[in-house]
């Protein structure tokens, strides 16, 4: 699976991420290709090479004829749909505008089909948006990943005043991205960028595992304190689910409460959901003997976590950590055993079966009404099913 990553340090707009695909090698002749077939009013595309604290990186300007009218959704939807470019491309395209739209619309509290597109709706944002959409097909890239975004701090001027800085669309479309200000003020993302970002990309994360086969960087036009750059990583990944989110990890060492609670400690977390859990015996100082706590959770349910932990145990504290996990793809297929059906759950690396394991109370009912022991029942649904799938 070929995938772009997006180093997201110097924040995101619509001509950096376009200008580091052309950069990375989409053909400028071929973004010109894609704005003829959207029938733009006299369009002019230039790339330059510039450098930017030492580091080359190619700016693109889009050049076009000043307009007086404001384009709603439903103008732009137009245009995109006329054209002759693929389903694919107008599909992403589309739902990039229409989630402008949604993010104007709540700022303004009005309508989407209201929302008059004075910046976002300009010949260059519609340049940006398709062609940004074109290049990632040009180029082959499957899935998109983004590291956080760097978003500035500070005032921007814009058609409604001065506002700031994340202005409040970027901030409606960043919502559940994560995101931080940064030493240096100034708007660094735009909302053109963030409706890119936010829609097309797949996870918000550090460099994934991948083999590196080119890269490239699209310049923003203002000089900063660092090099204002954004990057496009392309490469290869041998693991096709790549983990889309990170996961956190709670800690607590317990020796001076009743061991007899851990299991309903246990059922309280599973209501919740957690991920997993874990209870190990530990040594702790002076020799005692304790308890180690070790839940897994999706980041927004810590709250709940915390929560029951700190009410349902004897803990003064609880250790939080980010971890990266990878998963297999994951799929569940059905044997049959002794006239009852079994659950098998099946994890997949590149389409290909590297782990099954029969489902525990399947396995347990079989056992109980065939009297055979549960061992034996484990062994038998793996044989059955390992007969049956032509993957292993």
């Amino acid at each position: 699976m070929k995938i772009g990553f997006i180093q997201g340090n110097a924040g995101a707009s619509g001509d950096m991420l376009l200008g580091a695909m052309v950069d990375a090698g989409f053909p400028l002749h071929e973004l010109e290709k894609c704005t003829e077939q959207l029938k733009l009013p006299a369009v002019k595309i230039y790339a330059d090479q510039v450098i930017r604290k030492g580091i080359t990186g190619t700016k693109l300007t889009v050049e076009c004829q000043e307009e007086d009218q404001h384009r709603h959704l439903h103008d732009i939807e137009e245009i995109i749909n006329k054209s002759n470019l693929s389903l694919r491309i107008k599909e992403q395209a589309i739902k990039i505008f229409r989630a402008l739209a949604t993010a104007e619309a709540a700022v303004h509290n009005c309508a989407i089909e209201k929302v008059h597109f004075h910046e976002v709706g300009a010949v260059d944002a519609i340049v940006d948006i398709v062609g940004s959409c074109y290049g990632l097909e040009y180029l082959g890239i499957e899935e998109l990943f983004c590291s956080p975004l760097r978003v500035g701090f500070g005032e921007v001027k814009c058609a409604h005043g001065i506002l700031p800085v994340p202005a409040p669309a970027t901030v409606q479309l960043l919502t559940g991205i994560p995101c931080y200000a940064g030493d240096y003020d100034g708007e660094w993302v735009t909302p053109t960028g963030a409706a890119i970002l936010s829609t097309l990309c797949a996870g918000w994360m550090e460099m994934p595992f991948l083999t590196i086969e080119k890269t490239g960087c699209g310049a923003g036009s203002n000089e900063r304190e660092i090099p204002n750059l954004l990057r496009l990583v392309i490469g290869k990944s041998n693991i096709q689910n790549l983990p889309a989110n990170e996961i956190e990890v709670l800690e607590t060492n317990i020796d001076d409460m009743n061991p007899e609670i851990l299991p309903y400690l246990g059922e309280q977390l599973l209501e919740i959901p957690v991920l997993d859990f874990q209870f190990a015996p530990v040594v702790m100082k002076k020799g005692r003997i304790g308890t180690k706590i070790t839940v897994l959770i999706e980041p927004d349910s810590a709250p709940q976590v915390l929560e029951v932990i700190f009410r349902e145990t004897s803990t003064l504290g609880i250790r939080r950590s980010r971890v990266k996990r990878v998963c297999l793809t994951r799929e569940t297929k059905v044997v049959e055993v002794y006239g009852e059906l079994i659950r098998i759950k099946v994890g997949l690396l590149n389409e290909r079966i590297v782990q099954i394991a029969p489902e525990y109370e399947d396995c347990k009912l079989v056992a109980k009404t065939s009297g055979l022991p549960l061992k034996e029942i484990y062994d038998l649904a793996k044989k059955i099913f390992k007969e049956k799938d032509e993957n292993l």
